[in-house]
């Protein structure tokens, strides 16, 4: 009897003048990437979370990453020059089909009928792919819980605030 070997789906890869660089994902980055990331872009990375569309300097920051973790023995300066050369368009391409191919972050979370509780905050884990490199609006609702209230509000009738004795 053979058996089956699970399939893997490989990782998502942009195509810069005809080679294929792996995407990396905002969660594989080591300090250096992630001030690669804030030198193309001028955004931390919470930042880039809330973003909506694709920024120009994050696009940036990922090929420079992806092309630096292809080939290690190149210089940031070639690299930034290989980057400099990209036509936003044709990437901008890549990611949308990436994009597309990627599973719908707010349908991967149901919670299975055997669960009596829902998951928790920090359960949750970014998708993979491109929605974990680029901002996803449905995942980072998920992380931040709605605010209730506002700056006029009137909680006093509602709670008592409490003081320690020292």
């Amino acid at each position: 009897m053979s058996e089956i070997e699970p399939t893997t789906k490989s990782p998502p890869r942009l195509n810069v003048n005809g080679t294929p660089y792996v995407l990396p994902t905002l969660d594989s980055f080591d300090m250096d990437e992630a001030m690669v990331m804030y030198r193309y872009s001028e955004l931390t990375f919470d930042q880039i979370f809330e973003l909506e569309g694709l920024h120009p300097g994050v696009v940036a920051g990922l090929l420079h990453v992806a092309i630096a973790r292809s080939d290690p023995a190149l210089r940031d300066k070639e690299i930034k020059a290989m980057v400099r050369e990209v036509n936003m368009m044709d990437i901008m391409e890549q990611l949308a089909a990436i994009a597309e191919d990627a599973p719908d972050p707010t349908q991967a979370e149901a919670p299975s009928p055997e669960s009596d509780s829902p998951p928790s905050s920090e359960e949750v884990t970014p998708p993979s792919g491109i929605a974990s490199s680029v901002s996803s609006e449905a995942f980072q609702a998920r992380l931040s819980p709605e605010p209730t209230g506002g700056p006029t509000s009137d909680t006093s009738a509602d709670s008592v605030p409490t003081t320690s004795a020292a």
